[in-house]
């Protein structure tokens, strides 16, 4: 009986090494093909996640470019910014945040979807907690610092109960969706902070009346789809048009656009997220990277 839980072990492993070494190529590899396009997706769910949501997109503008379209990602939103900023990256979906740390190394928004959405502090239903001023000693699972939803907004209530986030609370930063919600429910944290919405979709909807949310965020635009400034202007506008013609009105790109948590994407520029820089840019995040 060990030896075959053993065995289990070790052949999922080498398949998530797998699956992972799909989502990072070595960098050499990855400036080898100058005719590959390399789209990469902000590390906010799991390898196998980021493959399911925007594989079909990403084959979608393989398609249209007649080009191979390959999917990259990073271990870490750190990571992921470092790559950014080196210039790794032809096509790119960040974070909101972390899209205003990468302006340096030139990257322009060409899309985004709509509508906007939300963070939230999630507790079990069955939690005492009702309100932000009763978090104080609590287990906190947030995203990361970058994250507006999954962390920022919520940093900002505390401040106004004069709540100190490091010394008044346990906070774990996970880096996954799914690793907070899980966490809450398995109680393992009292409070998760995450993009509400992340509850409506098919892997969370079952369980999503087991939560009770005690906060919600300012609204807060899509992640924007960016491209290299030097990538070929024909090139960006047939990914525009790729992304822009989506229509819910034809199943499947009803289904992308259901797993990008949208309901259509619209072309877009860095205009469309000054409003909301403007509510992040006095962050520990900015003061401190």
């Amino acid at each position: 009986m060990m030896h075959g839980i053993l065995t289990w072990q070790k052949t999922r492993f080498f398949l998530l090494l797998a699956l992972w070494t799909v989502l990072i190529p070595p960098p050499c590899l990855a400036h080898q093909k100058h005719d590959v396009i390399r789209m990469a997706v902000f590390p906010y769910k799991s390898p196998k996640s980021i493959i399911e949501v925007f594989g079909p997109l990403a084959a979608r503008i393989e398609k249209k470019l007649g080009k191979k379209v390959q999917l990259v990602s990073a271990p870490d939103a750190v990571s992921f910014l470092a790559k950014g900023l080196a210039g790794e990256y032809d096509l790119a979906i960040p974070s909101t945040t972390v899209y205003y740390k990468l302006l340096p190394a030139g990257y322009n928004v060409i899309a985004k979807g709509v509508p906007s959405f939300w963070g939230g502090a999630i507790v079990r239903k069955d939690s005492d907690i009702r309100t932000v001023s009763q978090c104080r000693g609590k287990k906190v699972a947030a995203i990361g610092e970058h994250s507006y939803a999954g962390y920022m907004f919520f940093k900002d209530l505390l401040d106004e109960q004069k709540i100190n986030a490091a010394k008044d609370l346990e906070i774990q930063f996970l880096g996954k969706v799914d690793t907070v919600i899980y966490g809450v429910l398995n109680k393992k944290y009292d409070i998760g902070l995450i993009r509400l919405n992340t509850l409506d979709i098919k892997d969370f909807a079952p369980i999503k009346d087991q939560f009770r949310v005690i906060a919600r965020s300012a609204e807060i635009p899509q992640f924007p789809f960016v491209a290299r400034n030097n990538m070929d202007q024909r090139t960006v506008a047939a990914i525009r048009e790729v992304l822009t013609n989506l229509s819910p009105g034809k199943p499947e790109d009803l289904a992308i656009l259901n797993s990008l948590q949208i309901d259509r994407i619209v072309a877009a520029n860095k205009g469309d997220y000054e409003q909301f820089y403007k509510v992040i840019k006095k962050s520990e995040y900015f003061k401190r990277h």
